[in-house]
């Protein structure tokens, strides 16, 4: 039994785990519940009432010792199955005040694909269904200059009356014509060209209501080296287009009102939390800032996919 939140920072480990025990033995007996917890809040017996500014559904709130409980019982004394646990997962649809069950990740959505388009939509770029031509979008960033950071993807907090896009590019789709949720873990592949041997980045993505105020879904951060593969790095060719694909990313569960959209904002990762990728392509925990030199070039490809896993909910 694993109990996670949207927003609990070892979400993608316990993801990972349930997802790989799965796929090495489809048969086991492994249940998941998540709902609008952080860390601690998925593991309290009463959940807070709200989470970074987020307030939770009322039907959200179990108790996580009891559930334990309950489980233990099942396993080891052939007790009754949890009522909680309908289905291999279970997840608090967060603005629907209920909890839905599917038998996998794959059945609770389907995975839709979004495009970076440089075409203007309002104050954003466009998030496109189609991929369009279009010129790269070019970003240059000085990784010397300690005044400044990359957006700010933490969610901290979660829910925004304005979200500060900062030095990166921001993309909304077109608004929703119907209620449509977000459920499950967003992916995709960006197509960039740099003038170093590596370099960090981050892709977030949030609901953009008809206010202009913003909730965070999920958000990622990696190294473009170990993109491919965690174990192996494998370094960019300066000046040469590469594809760097991501994925473990964050479960998200909402249901978003008609006139929502999405938005995603990619962003090299400079973040005092982290640290700064000089891009040398040697070990960067032996990198200075006397590596960096001259601001880092990128250009971000309209080609770039973003997949988010959608579903049309009833009503208007």
């Amino acid at each position: 039994l694993s109990i996670t939140g949207y927003y609990d920072d070892g979400q993608v480990s316990a993801l990972q785990y349930f997802k790989e025990h799965l796929r090495h033995r489809p048969d086991a007996e492994h249940y998941l519940v998540i709902g609008p917890y952080d860390h601690f809040g998925a593991q309290a017996l009463v959940k807070p009432r709200s989470v970074g500014g987020y307030e939770v559904d009322p039907v959200a709130q179990f108790d996580t010792q009891e559930l334990t409980f309950q489980w233990l019982d099942h396993v080891l004394r052939d007790g009754p199955r949890p009522g909680l646990l309908r289905d291999r997962i279970s997840y608090q649809l967060m603005g629907a005040d209920e909890w839905r069950s599917a038998p996998s990740l794959e059945a609770a959505a389907t995975m839709q694909a979004f495009h970076l388009s440089g075409a203007a939509c309002g104050p954003y770029r466009c998030l496109s269904r189609l991929p369009e031509a279009g010129p790269p979008l070019r970003q240059s960033v000085d990784l010397s200059d300690r005044t400044t950071q990359g957006h700010a993807y933490y969610p901290d907090p979660v829910l925004r009356d304005r979200l500060e896009i900062g030095s990166g590019f921001a993309f909304a789709s077109a608004p929703f014509e119907r209620p449509t949720s977000v459920v499950g873990a967003f992916s995709g592949e960006l197509r960039v060209r740099i003038d170093r041997r590596d370099f960090d980045f981050s892709v977030s993505l949030y609901e953009l209501m008809p206010d202009g105020a913003a909730l965070q879904l999920s958000y990622y951060v990696g190294r473009a080296s170990h993109a491919r593969d965690m174990g192996q790095r494998e370094l960019l060719v300066p000046g040469e287009w590469t594809t760097v694909p991501f994925e473990r990313t964050r479960m998200a569960g909402r249901r978003m009102e008609a006139g929502s959209r999405l938005l995603v904002v990619v962003d090299v990762l400079k973040d005092p939390m982290h640290q700064v990728n000089m891009g040398t392509g040697g070990d960067v925990s032996d990198e200075s800032i006397a590596d960096a030199d001259r601001p880092l070039s990128i250009e971000w490809h309209p080609d770039s996919v973003i997949r988010v896993p959608l579903r049309e909910e009833p009503g208007g």
